[in-house]
Order: structure tokens, then C-alpha cells, then sequence
């Protein structure tokens, strides 16, 4: 029932963590396409997480390098509090744990590509516990 213009992510709050400019502005345009609410974009965690706690994202897209700072911390907090969290990274192997993440997107990445694994991660429900 997925619909190719993306109506089914419609409203869907999404955070991007991503410290270059021309990417995050590409993504967001992307997302905002299907009309999906973006949060940010931001380039540090500490700015991620002041915006996590006023604006409560569905999801977040998150780099794991932003000049230099490792944001593994920030998607181990995302993970505890169950906002699903997709790595966009130009690393091969980002360094993070599998489990806390439901995707993995290498750079360079098409709008599609972004698209269709938001998808994935709205449908995969994260397992309550």
C-alpha cells in the first residue's frame, strides 16, 4: 500500500543530524516532499538533543561523524527512549552497533534510496519491553 509519492509518511516528524550543508538540505527537501516534518537539520548532537526534547521526532537521520564529533552516544540515547534511528554515513562499516539502528544508508545516496528506507524504519514497529 506504500504509494510512490510518499503520502504514507505524510506528518511523520523526522530529526537530521548531519553536518554538511548541501546533504542536509538535499534530505530535507527530500522529506519534505512527502511531507514529512523536519526537525532541524542540526550538525551537533548537543544542538540534536535540545531538539529531541522540544520537538519528540518519529525518527531520526543521523550522520555518525559531524566534523569529527562520533555520534554514538546520540543514537544510543535515541535508541533507550525507542525513536528508530537511520545511519547516513560515507563510511562502509559506520562504528555502531547494529542493534541500535533499524538502517543504514552509505553515502552517496539517491532521494529514493532515503525514501524507501525511511520506510522501512516508519513500518518496522521498535519492539517494546
Amino acid at each position: 500500500m506504500n504509494q510512490p509519492n510518499g503520502t504514507d509518511l505524510k506528518g511523520v516528524r523526522v530529526l537530521i543530524v548531519e553536518d554538511t550543508w548541501h546533504t542536509a538540505t538535499a534530505m530535507k527537501a527530500a522529506l519534505e516532499r512527502v511531507e514529512m516534518v523536519v526537525i532541524g537539520p542540526t550538525a551537533t548532537t548537543s544542538d540534536a538533543r535540545r531538539l529531541i526534547a522540544t520537538h519528540k521526532p518519529s525518527l531520526a537521520l543521523i550522520d555518525v561523524n559531524l566534523k569529527g564529533e562520533m555520534a554514538g552516544g546520540l543514537i544510543e540515547e535515541l535508541h533507550t527512549q525507542g525513536i528508530p534511528v537511520i545511519v547516513a554515513s560515507g563510511y562502509a562499516v559506520p562504528a555502531v552497533a547494529k542493534e541500535k539502528v533499524v538502517r543504514f544508508l552509505q553515502k552517496p545516496f539517491s532521494g529514493g534510496q532515503l525514501i524507501e528506507a525511511i520506510r522501512a524504519a516508519v513500518s518496522a514497529e521498535p519492539a517494546t519491553g
